[in-house]
């Protein structure tokens, strides 16, 4: 190999190492992630959850939070019109457990509607083992969101489930 194109090659990567630097900082910035969540709709994080990562490419957005011991997440999801389910879609939704291999089928708890930003809001909660055999508990929440229709998705350990808490934080989306 001549010594242009190793020097090519090495600057290459360092730029492309570099991009990715700056792409992941730019995805876990905590500003950032609040920012984007916020677009979304208003909320209360509740106590013990501290910002994860951001996804805001085109009209798909994804805010994510997690316990300080990374065992529950919290993400709100924005997407273009179409993309999440309308209320009709998630009365009768169960949560796709084939995407996850690590996960067993999820069992429907219940589904509720809910009043969330002054409309009708869908929430489904369920339960599934994951590839350890620790029980989770999940709710996914369809609501309107500033921009449209959003989704709400929290995952905890069943044994760590506070509904209360949970109520309170899905209470203070405005």
């Amino acid at each position: 190999m001549n010594k242009n194109m190793s020097v090519y090659i090495a600057v290459a990567l360092m730029l492309g190492t570099a991009v990715l630097v700056t792409i992941g900082q730019r995805a876990t910035d905590a500003d950032r992630v609040n920012a984007i969540a916020h677009r979304i709709a208003d909320f209360d994080l509740p106590v013990g959850y501290e910002t994860d990562y951001v996804v805001d490419i085109l009209d798909y957005t994804i805010a994510a939070y997690k316990s300080a011991d990374e065992q529950s997440h919290l993400a709100f999801v924005q997407a273009p019109p179409g993309v999440i389910p309308d209320e009709a879609v998630m009365a009768g939704y169960l949560p796709n457990a084939s995407r996850h291999e690590n996960w067993h089928a999820a069992s429907l708890i219940s589904t509720n509607q809910l009043t969330i930003r002054d409309e009708l809001a869908t929430l489904t909660l369920s339960e599934r083992l994951n590839g350890e055999g620790v029980l989770y508990r999940s709710i996914n929440l369809v609501f309107q969101g500033r921009k449209g229709t959003a989704l709400l998705v929290i995952n905890q350990p069943a044994e760590r489930w506070d509904a209360d808490a949970v109520n309170a934080f899905i209470a203070s989306i405005r």
